[in-house]
């Protein structure tokens, strides 16, 4: 509804702009505005284009080895 009432409004600025921006005429606008609105085709959705990204390859290179440490090179902490 916020949306119908959004593309009213819209619709009865144009006019107000198009008679010369006369006052006095807002329920007279707002009723030609609602008539165009209604008798308008639905606005067509926005669909998003997507595009898929291309697929690389990856060569993983193999990790290399550490040494474990030794029992004797841990310090313990007291």
């Amino acid at each position: 509804m916020a949306d119908f009432d959004e593309r009213v409004r819209i619709e009865a600025y144009r006019i107000w702009e198009a008679e010369g921006c006369p006052e006095g005429q807002h329920d007279r606008h707002w009723q030609m505005a609602m008539e165009r609105v209604r008798a308008a085709p639905p606005p067509a959705r926005a669909q998003a284009h997507v595009v898929p990204l291309p697929l690389m390859r990856v060569t993983l290179s193999p990790r290399a080895k550490t040494r474990p440490q030794s029992a004797g090179s841990l310090r313990a902490s007291a």
